[in-house]
């Protein structure tokens, strides 16, 4: 019997080699270090594998002979994958042009103001000048208004410009967040965060507005999918494109120079096969965004004679250190301090506020001092750590279902190795735009936008978390209907997911970031426009906001901050056109007197704008000058 056992055996494996075996390897969860199933084409049983070494891709597969059919195999299940992402842009960028239709927008945003007026500046040949600072501006990198000005070609408008490439940036974040998701964790939670990040009310909003924080996200998130490719299985070449991707990004906001740093200092202490290795991909990182960073730090350095990354980080720098008085304090009198710091200007009209003056002059005269360095950024944390939190439970941040799901995404299960390494990179990369606000003194929600895209991601693999425990627990209860369980884990993640979608709705039309922007506010536009038209000339308008300048055409001034005899003088010096009053504004004393009595000057003509609907808030004059 054993004679004839053994005969068996020896039969048996003859014939196995005798034949052609083709495995095609499907990912049960597709991050490395979860079980993948081979199945083989014969569809005689399946061999379970740890994947210690398999890349992750949208195709995986093992080949051992036959190659032909399994090559047709990966190539069907990358055109699947490529139609998966196809239908998520479409879905994306038709949700976002729903939301637009439905909710509308009103005038352009402050900040997009100044991006908007770049670009026309650019197009007309006048170089980076903003619609305020004169001279050269640095304080906003150059990408957004460069291509501002290449599609106004086909928009003939700068502002809706600016809003279509928002849109087109916004479209693809799904597509980031699939990918990073996959990398982190699995395909089902790639296909999650892809969804969120396609429905989120906040970046649906995001989408149609002038902001640059939106663009600057996808960029971003597209440079961190490198990145985690990179750590896996990367070559120098795919380190080089993660940097060019960083410089990208950067050229939108300088902010981007932190995951850059993060990803350096990873690519040098992940392992490698060849300790040289290790220095080759931190250079080809750092080498791929200086090549895209080098013409801004050529314009910086041009202007200042100083070699910087940015301008922006020296403003701010200027900017909180003039704040800081011996005696600050975030209580009464913080404003007054901020506006002093941003609009002084001197008895004898010199412009000594940060914002008055050329930002080229603001940076030269930049010194860093460690000992105000310090006391800047613990003054900053101090204020800044608490406000963080009020972020993280504010409605349209998404509170408390977001926060929630992000910390059950990423704490919910031990990390380990292969993984450890890539979820440490992102959750310091999602760390960062937080930690960032902590090196200036004021606050805006626009200023955690990337953050909530980057939790989100967190979040997609909560909402997975929450389907597996609700999937365990109810199994033992139903062991002989299978679908009962599985069916009521989809259904409580699913009205999870739709209830953190759902929720910030309210929230993020009445966040002050997009309130100013919204269709309710539109009067700001009409007025802008009306003052438009009634000038034959380039205007000059003063007013707090830049709104109505920039929809009157007209170059912006600001309100100096100083007594109101010197103020009266300034309107001269500064050959103001209009003065535009808000009473829902507070600012100085004499803007208060303006208010209530008039500018005290007989050059100065009020004009009636009441036959423009709602604009019970407006007091605007027309001043005759000299």
């Amino acid at each position: 019997m054993c004679f004839r056992f053994r005969s068996l055996i020896t039969t048996s494996s003859q014939n196995l080699r005798s034949k052609e075996t083709d495995f095609a390897v499907q990912q049960e969860e597709s991050f490395r270090g979860h079980t993948v199933t081979a199945v083989s084409q014969a569809g005689k049983g399946s061999v379970l594998m740890q994947p210690t070494e398999l890349p992750w891709r949208l195709t995986t597969a093992v080949i051992t002979r036959g190659s032909k059919d399994t090559a047709q195999a990966v190539e069907a299940d990358r055109r699947s994958w490529a139609g998966i992402s196809i239908v998520l842009v479409a879905a994306s960028l038709a949700i976002r042009l729903a939301a637009l239709r439905y909710w509308g927008i009103g005038p352009i945003e402050n900040e997009g103001a100044e991006y908007a007026r770049i670009a026309e500046n650019l197009r007309n040949g006048a170089g980076l000048v903003g619609i305020a600072a004169p001279g050269t501006e640095l304080l906003f990198n150059p990408l957004y208004p460069l291509l501002i000005a290449a599609v106004s070609f086909l928009t003939h408008d700068y502002e809706w410009a600016a809003r279509l490439i928002s849109l087109i940036a916004g479209s693809f974040l799904p597509l980031a967040a699939l990918g990073i998701a996959s990398q982190l964790f699995s395909r089902r939670v790639g296909i999650v965060a892809a969804l969120l990040t396609a429905t989120y009310p906040l970046l649906v909003n995001l989408s149609f507005t002038a902001y640059s924080e939106g663009n600057y996200a996808t960029l971003l998130l597209f440079a961190v999918y490198l990145v985690l490719r990179a750590l896996n299985h990367g070559s120098l070449k795919l380190w080089s494109l993660a940097g060019a991707a960083f410089g990208l990004a950067y050229l939108l906001r300088a902010e981007a120079t932190a995951p850059l740093a993060i990803s350096a200092v990873f690519a040098f202490v992940m392992r490698a096969e060849k300790a040289a290795y290790r220095y080759k991909r931190t250079a080809a990182a750092i080498l791929g965004f200086l090549v895209m960073a080098l013409p801004e730090v050529i314009l910086i350095y041009k202007s200042t004679g100083k070699v910087l990354l940015d301008g922006k980080s020296p403003i701010f720098y200027a900017l909180g250190t003039r704040t800081l008085a011996p005696n600050f304090s975030f209580g009464r009198g913080y404003d007054d301090l901020l506006n002093r710091a941003s609009y002084s200007v001197q008895a004898d009209l010199r412009r000594t506020g940060v914002f008055m003056r050329p930002s080229a002059e603001v940076i030269r005269e930049v010194r860093l001092k460690a000992r105000e360095f310090v006391r800047l950024l613990e003054t900053g944390t101090r204020y800044k750590a608490p406000a963080l939190l009020r972020t993280l439970a504010s409605e349209w941040f998404g509170a408390p279902f977001v926060p929630a799901l992000a910390l059950l995404g990423a704490l919910r299960r031990p990390w380990r190795r292969p993984n450890a390494g890539s979820r440490l990179f992102f959750l310091l990369v999602t760390a960062a735009p937080a930690v960032a606000t902590f090196t200036f003194l004021w606050s805006e929600p626009r200023h955690y936008f990337v953050f909530v895209a980057c939790l989100l991601i967190w979040a997609a693999n909560g909402l997975i978390e929450v389907g597996r425990w609700t999937l365990t627990t109810i199994a033992p209860l139903w062991s002989g209907r299978a679908i009962v369980p599985i069916l009521s884990s989809w259904v409580v993640s699913g009205m999870l997911a739709l209830a953190t979608v759902v929720y910030p709705i309210k929230g993020v039309r009445t966040c002050t970031s997009f309130a100013d922007s919204a269709p309710d506010n539109r009067v700001e536009r009409d007025v802008g426009v009306w003052i438009g038209r009634r000038q034959a000339h380039h205007a000059r308008i003063m007013d707090l906001p830049l709104t109505v300048a920039y929809h009157a055409g007209a170059d912006h001034v600001y309100f100096p901050y100083c007594d109101g005899e010197t103020a009266l003088r300034f309107l001269d010096a500064a050959q103001v056109d209009y003065v535009v009053l808000r009473r829902d504004r507070r600012f100085t004393q004499y803007y208060e007197d303006w208010l209530t009595y008039g500018i005290p000057d007989s050059r100065a003509e009020s004009v009636d704008v009441s036959s423009i609907a709602g604009t019970q808030k407006f007091v605007v004059f027309r001043w005759h000058r000299n």
